[in-house]
């Protein structure tokens, strides 16, 4: 079963996007359907930012995105990502800026 935050690929004409599941919807008794908030598509080899945009697919649509940021490691482009996603944690966490929360005695 999907989960909500899970990265996949999803192939579209001749281009495949890369995005994270953000939402699941159970549609009739046994289907489910999958709105995918892609933020990167992926043509002739190159790699476009986009802005996110939702789009609903089934499970089987999807694929797993496997070793894609093993192989993407460009940290500035995943601060792109994060930014452009609204991420904040993930964002904290590629910048080292992580938020300390101070106690007042």
């Amino acid at each position: 079963m999907l989960r909500e935050g899970e990265w996949k690929t999803v192939k579209i004409g001749g281009m495949t996007a890369v995005g994270y599941v953000s939402n699941i919807v159970q549609s009739g008794f046994y289907g489910y359907r999958v709105e995918l908030t892609k933020v990167i598509w992926i043509t002739d080899g190159k790699y476009h930012l986009r802005k996110p945009s939702p789009g609903i697919f089934t499970e089987e649509q999807l694929e797993p995105i496997g070793d894609f940021w093993d192989k993407h490691r460009d940290k500035e482009t995943l601060i792109d990502l994060a930014l452009l996603t609204g991420d904040k944690k993930w964002f904290e966490e590629l910048t080292g800026r992580k938020l300390k929360w101070h106690t007042v005695e």
